[in-house]
């Protein structure tokens, strides 16, 4: 009878709830890494100058800079930054590509809203966030995984 009741607790750990949920939460947090946001932006939204552009997308060369106001607008949600802190290490892809790694980028005095939703955050670092820079439209795509948004979504 001993053995039939390692049998019922081995079946009840399989379909108690709370287990199933912590392991879906589990297999769903490890999904998140997997996804992203992208954003689309101006070049001359993150470069604050011709000279810090062409270094990083012409000679490949890291740099550290700040952008002192960021105002965009993502799914119906406006975003304005000030006092963004930022650093950049650049890889050719090809003639009208270059992929930015963005280890370090620290804003100050975020505030995300959409009328209903209204947020305000001291400082956000979305560091390990990269963008894809095209020299033809000169714009640049950037990608927030949604794990790295998600810490500042679930507040």
């Amino acid at each position: 009878e001993a053995a039939g009741g390692t049998e019922e607790e081995g079946a009840y750990t399989k379909i108690n709830p709370s287990y199933i949920a912590a392991n879906t939460y589990s297999y769903l947090t490890k999904q998140l890494g997997n996804f992203e946001f992208t954003v689309d932006l101006d070049a001359n939204q993150i470069f604050p100058n011709e000279k810090i552009k062409q270094d990083i997308v012409s000679k490949y060369e890291s740099a550290e800079y700040n952008i002192a106001n960021l105002k965009h607008e993502l799914i119906g949600f406006k975003i304005i930054a000030s006092d963004i802190k930022i650093h950049v290490n650049p890889t050719r892809i090809d003639q009208t590509q270059t992929k930015i790694d963005i280890p370090l980028m620290l804003a100050k005095n975020v505030k995300v809203s959409n009328g209903i939703i209204n947020l305000d955050f001291n400082e956000i670092d979305l560091g390990s966030i990269y963008a894809l820079y095209n020299r033809n439209t000169d714009k640049m795509t950037v990608h927030v995984p949604m794990d790295v948004a998600y810490r500042y979504l679930q507040q």
